[in-house]
């Protein structure tokens, strides 16, 4: 898929997973209200990866959205993803800074469910929507191409499907923001061993820092004409939603938990919807402030009526892989008619579903394979949260 097509989606309307902690058996210092899965991290990502819909309906269906702070609502959903796996995979290097168990349980999260909507996309969404001749599809290599994205390599069409839509080609452009996922669990074990190996929080301050400078400056200030890409990734697109990545582990590896109050969230989010749009630039760096802030003090907060979104399974992560195909699937059938509240609303359920099954048949079994450290203290500070 051409460049430029993708970055148009991806730099304002990415769309990001979250993975999880594995944090069982702890005695860190998180508050104690968080003890047994007490908390509202499944809601907010549930509702992050439902706004992610919502906000994809708009691009795909070419009716223009609204945004806070320079940044559409799909790409704020990102970012609060980003923000969530970083304090939360940070807890889980935290309790077991194993290199070997920690890549192990980061791909048993990312990877089975990946490879199976990979498939599903080849074998049943392609031929049965493609406008080639079936025996033409398969017989194209660029159709089997399409499985480079479970090595991480982001590959965006296949033959004839989706070419008519209104938002063409773009076959799964949820897909872009998982290398960047797996490159900040890659940094991070880096950040901390530095951190401990100096007997400072220093490192993991400068190296957020840095993002943002880096990503003020070429996002917002001087954008290059022609994005460097490695990969398949868009770095340009990776400096966007780094920074709240590494913001998010900085939370938990300074213990910042203490100064987070929803009363105070509150304040800043009335402030922030007050506000008159500014400059990209002061307007990205309010939001690494805020964003952060609000999320993390809402997810670690503990409401009855939230506690419980995950009861019946952790659906945030299918919900994300699933979304935007669902979108380009009902826009296909229905011959590129609705509008976006339409598409949002079809496509919502239908992912949800799609979603129920991949947690219950792959995500769930897949996880219980995650190597598990042995403790002495049996004591739950706060449970293991899956993506």
């Amino acid at each position: 898929m051409p460049a430029d097509v993708i970055r148009k989606l991806f730099i304002s309307d990415g769309l990001a997973c979250c993975d999880s902690t594995d944090a069982t058996h702890t005695h860190l210092a998180i508050p104690e209200r968080n003890m047994h899965r007490e908390n509202n991290f499944d809601a907010v990502r549930l509702l992050a990866a439902a706004v992610v819909i919502f906000g994809h309906a708009h691009p795909l269906t070419s009716t223009p959205d609204s945004g806070l702070l320079g940044n559409s609502v799909q790409a704020l959903a990102v970012k609060i993803f980003f923000v969530i796996s970083g304090y939360l995979i940070c807890t889980s290097w935290t309790l077991d800074p194993r290199p070997i168990s920690y890549l192990l349980k980061r791909s048993l999260r990312i990877f089975p469910a990946l490879l199976v909507i990979c498939i599903l996309t080849i074998f049943i969404i392609g031929p049965a929507l493609t406008s080639l001749p079936i025996g033409h599809y398969f017989a194209t290599p660029h159709t089997y191409v399409y499985l480079k994205n479970v090595f991480l390599s982001p590959v965006y069409d296949l033959p004839g499907l989706f070419a008519n839509n209104r938002y063409p080609i773009a076959v799964n452009g949820s897909l872009w923001s998982l290398p960047i996922e797996f490159a900040m669990y890659l940094l991070l074990p880096f950040v901390c061993f530095f951190d401990r190996l100096m007997n400072s929080k220093m490192v993991a301050l400068c190296a957020s820092i840095a993002l943002c400078f880096f990503s003020i400056h070429f996002v917002r200030m001087s954008v290059p004409a022609n994005h460097p890409v490695i990969y398949g990734t868009d770095l340009i697109s990776a400096l966007d939603v780094a920074p709240y990545f590494m913001i998010g582990a900085l939370v938990r590896q300074m213990s910042w938990e203490s100064l987070l109050n929803p009363v105070l969230a509150l304040f800043f989010i009335g402030i922030v919807a007050l506000m008159p749009p500014t400059t990209a630039v002061h307007d990205e760096i309010v939001l690494y402030f805020m964003l952060p802030y609000v999320v993390l003090t809402f997810a670690l907060s503990s409401h009855r009526l939230l506690q419980g979104a995950g009861r019946f399974g952790d659906f945030s992560y299918g919900l994300y892989l699933y979304g935007f195909l669902v979108q380009q699937c009902v826009n296909d059938l229905s011959g590129n008619t609705l509008s976006a509240l339409q598409n949002a609303f079809i496509s919502l359920p239908i992912a949800l579903v799609l979603a129920y099954l991949s947690w219950h048949l792959i995500e769930k079994p897949m996880l219980s394979l995650k190597p598990r450290k042995n403790l002495a203290s049996k004591k739950l500070t706060i449970e293991e949260q899956g993506a």
